[in-house]
């Protein structure tokens, strides 16, 4: 165990900074949640003057707006995946231990936030797809 307890966990921890991490971990899925919020609100100021649905005459300026924006979370969702595949590409060789030795002592955190960058930045990518898909093809307000 001396062997083991002098090493630090993440060697590698000087190849990638902590907010680029973050970065990669957090960007899409905020991104993702800000897009549905935006998007919420706006066709709901838009389209419910009071309490009765409206129908608007030009969806133009409302559906250029929300594709900006759609613009800007596919951008930096894929900028988040790539900066995370960066990163895991810097760190991926930070240790060579089985599965269990990583439980115990917690080998490894710099790969592990790389590579949780990676899935998570690439899953709510698909989201940003799907959400930006239905800016497209979905009716504003009908009704």
């Amino acid at each position: 165990m001396s062997g083991l307890a002098s090493a630090h966990p993440a060697p590698h921890r000087d190849r990638v900074r902590l907010w680029v991490l973050l970065f990669g971990v957090i960007a899409a899925p905020l991104l993702w949640l800000a897009q549905l919020i935006v998007s919420y609100g706006l066709s709901a100021i838009v389209c419910y003057r009071g309490n009765h649905p409206t129908t608007i005459v030009s969806a133009t300026p409302v559906r250029t707006a929300l594709l900006a924006f759609d613009a800007v979370a596919l951008i930096v969702g894929l900028a988040a995946a790539l900066v995370a595949f960066a990163s895991w590409r810097a760190v991926r060789a930070e240790q060579q231990s089985s599965g269990h030795q990583a439980l115990d002592i917690g080998e490894g955190r710099t790969r592990f936030m790389a590579l949780w960058g990676i899935m998570s930045s690439l899953c709510f990518l698909g989201a940003i797809i799907f959400h930006t898909l239905a800016s497209i093809m979905a009716p504003l307000c009908v009704r």
